[in-house]
């Protein structure tokens, strides 16, 4: 059998791209496989500052520069009621690697064209419009290999690893049956672009800000694309979209309205174009790793998007995978086994996303007490920037946890009222 190269790459979204960037800057050849031809549109336009990391690493920071991505120097969040804001600024928790005290809000189909065409400048193959049909599977069950459908023609593809960063379309774990729908989120998103939303003009007019919308688990975001255009989404259960009949427009229009500041940032807007819909957003699969393949970014795991984890878990799951895949190829060993370091690795890192996001939407306003607080400031502001792979680092997730417990055991507690019913352990969502 002949080889393509050594490593098949399915998706040239930031995980496939940064995996054969890291690849190619190792000397192993890849090949990126992409149904879509870039720039194609994509939610998820804002960065945590963990992202730059991978970026200077990769040699991309000059780049994001070059593009003119907006800085994004830290977060706001705007009270349910009345016009409370609380801010925290990134530069306050100044990260090892990183020389710089912001990230990027960016354009997606700008930015996921750009980082393809980093991986591509640095040696990756990169095949555009070209949809992958299935992994194939050798005797033993070891992927070595794709089919894609070329030219109205069946044409496979060997290698001897597959990544599957195919994001949420999560090709290989629905193949293998791996894929498992979070018991708990439910959550249903419509977005849109909007010119002359009024951002403020105070420093935190290029924050991303977060609304907290009386509804249950319902928040929005506002992320600064350029100058003029702002990119504004609702999220709440998608039972709330069920009752809306399919009226986008109109349940967009009532949840802006159930904050004061969202409801004032709007006043001016025009939108420029059309609203989209996202679901599903939280699963995750059995295992990360196989035999002979790795599962990188969304095709992996999507938790939540509150806290803008989704690239940066895209970008380490990207940078610990090709480390297992290198030390594997020097080895000749492919087996599932190989992988088990960065299978520990990433799963520990979700892990603590997806824990601190049922945290925040079981606080949801009252999570604005740990921005607040002294003691408490700087592990939050350690999680939301992405520094999140070892968890005895941030005990204010215990902290978090000992504030319930104490408001739950008395409806008397000035904040019992307050909690949402959102179950922070496994054995109360199952």
């Amino acid at each position: 059998m002949t080889l393509d190269c050594d490593v098949i790459i399915i998706g040239g979204g930031p995980a496939g791209s940064a995996t054969g960037a890291y690849l190619s800057k190792a000397g192993i050849s890849n090949m990126i496989v992409e149904s879509a031809v870039h720039p194609r549109e994509h939610v998820g336009e804002s960065m945590v500052t963990a992202s730059t990391r991978v970026f200077d690493e990769l040699g991309f920071l000059p780049t994001m520069e070059r593009k003119g991505f907006v800085h994004k120097y830290g977060a706001t969040w705007h009270a349910p009621a009345g016009r409370g804001t609380f801010s925290i600024e990134f530069g306050e928790f100044p990260q090892d690697d990183i020389h710089q005290s912001y990230t990027y809000h960016v354009d997606r189909a700008q930015f996921d064209h750009a980082l393809l065409q980093h991986a591509e400048s640095l040696g990756s193959t990169v095949h555009q419009g070209l949809a992958v049909d299935e992994v194939l599977l050798d005797e033993r069950g070891f992927t070595n290999g794709v089919a894609v459908t070329r030219n109205g023609r069946r044409e496979e593809l060997r290698s001897k690893l597959v990544v599957d960063a195919s994001g949420r379309r999560t090709l290989l774990g629905s193949q293998l049956g791996l894929k498992k729908k979070d018991p708990l989120f439910d959550q249903y998103a419509v977005h849109a672009w909007f010119e002359d939303v009024a951002r403020g003009g105070d420093a935190t007019a290029e924050h991303i800000h977060i609304y907290f919308l009386e509804v249950e688990r319902g928040w929005a975001w506002q992320i600064p694309i350029t100058d003029t255009i702002t990119s504004m989404g609702v999220v709440a259960e998608k039972s709330n979209f069920r009752e809306a009949k399919g009226d986008h427009a109109g349940m967009f229009a009532k949840l802006v309205q159930s904050n004061d500041n969202l409801r004032d940032a709007m006043a001016p807007a025009k939108r420029v174009n059309d609203f989209k819909t996202e679901g599903d957003y939280s699963y995750s699969m059995t295992k990360f790793a196989g035999d002979g393949f790795v599962l990188v970014g969304d095709a992996a795991r999507f938790v939540d998007p509150i806290f803008s984890s989704g690239v940066s878990v895209a970008l380490y799951s990207a940078k610990f995978a090709s480390e297992s895949i290198v030390a594997a190829l020097k080895t000749g060993d492919v087996s599932e086994a190989a992988f088990q370091p960065y299978e520990k690795r990433l799963r520990a890192g979700v892990e603590i996303w997806y824990e601190f996001i049922r945290l925040y939407y079981k606080l949801l306003p009252l999570f604005t007490y740990f921005i607040q607080s002294k003691k408490h400031r700087l592990q939050v502001l350690r999680l939301l920037q992405g520094e999140v792979f070892d968890r005895t680092e941030v005990p204010v997730l215990d902290a978090m946890r000992e504030f319930i417990a104490q408001a739950e055991k008395s409806d008397k507690h000035a904040f019992s009222r307050r909690l949402t019913d959102v179950p922070v352990d496994d054995a109360d969502a199952n």
